[in-house]
């Protein structure tokens, strides 16, 4: 009976191996086929989606918006090209395909503006037609200010009249009157507050503009930043990162001079201050008495100075950018507003003058004192509009 038993239990373990042993290899088949079935899936799928259009356009990424950018013309200018290159920078960094617009007279150069942005040449802004954009853009600068009576031309740019019955989103950044002063008729405030009303926003560069355009056009402007403060210096030291400096003007061993008309003149308004530099021994830069300047020029020679002296209300910008002391002469009969508003934002008043008084010219050794805490915020505000009306 006994060995029976045994035997029997014997016969019972193997059963169990044998049929354990099956489990097993029924378990590590199944496990294999369903690798194999996803990977036949995963090849499916990735031959579907790389070779399908239309079908599975919802999986793909959303294409870049375009956003027509309309501004002041194509010249070769300090400012207007960096208020360009700037906003070009931004909207590209935000998901978007920026094009500059803008008219192009035959006898200033686009060489910077072609290698740096998608620039667009319209004389005639109604040659751009209805599907061209996704968004249409009153870029900043001085777009409302009124250059001539050709109020046609102005108000397409500034206002873009010619795509005034379009179904397509438009706003303003940025734009600047220049002056504290009115300078429009009843009836061409009645034609602007018609072409605002189908914008999504409205926005200034300078704070007097705005008491201006809700006294006039009844709307309230926010206020933002020129575009050139919207981005970080290193976009502007990646256009020099290859810049050969042929001459003798080592870093931080000159001024740096920004002005209009040759400052070496003695009736010029600003050669008496010149010539006391001089006295003091000082190593004078003045970039408008260089033959074929470039965009790139201006901004090594900028970066690498040890003060500045301007005329220039991008100069003054790139000053604070590059923190840079300066002072800034505001000629008389230029638009003044942009500056007295920059001085009181920032606090650097003082740097400001509206005479050539020579004794502000120990400002230059004085180290700047701004708060880029307060540009930074002010760069989010900024962005933040941006955003808002881009949506």
């Amino acid at each position: 009976m006994k060995i029976y038993l045994q035997k029997n239990k014997f016969i019972n373990s193997l059963k169990y191996k044998k049929q354990f042993k099956q489990k097993s290899i029924l378990t590590k088949v199944k496990k294999f086929l369903v690798i194999i079935t996803l990977c036949l899936f995963l090849m499916f799928f990735y031959k579907f989606y790389s070779h399908t259009d239309i079908s599975v356009k919802n999986l793909r990424p959303k294409k870049r918006l375009k956003i027509g950018v309309v501004g002041v013309a194509h010249i070769f200018n300090v400012g207007n090209n960096m208020i360009k290159y700037a906003i070009s920078v931004v909207l590209s960094n935000l998901g978007f395909e920026p094009y500059i617009i803008g008219s192009h007279p035959t006898n200033y150069s686009m060489e910077f503006l072609k290698k740096t942005t998608n620039v667009i040449t319209r004389n005639n802004l109604s040659e751009i037609k209805p599907n061209d954009y996704d968004i249409l853009m009153v870029n900043s600068d001085q777009t409302w200010r009124k250059y001539s009576r050709n109020s046609s031309r102005f108000l397409d740019i500034g206002f873009l009249k010619f795509a005034q019955d379009w179904n397509i989103k438009k706003f303003v950044y940025g734009a600047s009157i220049g002056f504290d002063y009115w300078d429009f008729s009843p009836t061409e405030d009645l034609i602007m507050k018609k072409l605002l009303k189908n914008f999504t926003g409205v926005s200034v560069r300078e704070m007097g503009s705005i008491k201006l355009i809700q006294r006039h056009l009844g709307i309230t402007p926010e206020l933002v930043l020129d575009p050139t403060l919207l981005i970080d210096k290193k976009y502007y030291l990646k256009l020099i990162k290859d810049y050969r400096n042929n001459n003798d003007y080592n870093i931080n061993n000159y001024i740096f001079i920004y002005t209009f008309g040759n400052i070496k003149k003695p009736r010029h308004r600003m050669n008496r201050l010149y010539e006391e530099l001089i006295l003091r021994g000082e190593k004078i830069y003045d970039y408008n008495l260089h033959n074929n300047q470039t965009i790139e020029d201006f901004l090594y020679y900028i970066s690498n100075c040890k003060a500045v002296v301007t005329e220039s209300f991008h100069g003054t910008i790139f000053s604070i950018i590059f923190n840079k002391p300066f002072i800034t002469i505001a000629r008389r009969g230029l638009p003044l507003e942009r500056f007295k508003s920059l001085g009181k934002l920032l606090d650097i008043e003082n740097r400001i003058i509206y005479y050539n008084n020579i004794s502000n010219i120990n400002l230059l050794s004085s180290p700047l004192n701004v708060n880029y805490s307060l540009i930074e915020e002010l760069k989010i505000r900024s962005i933040n509009y941006l955003k808002k009306n881009l949506k």
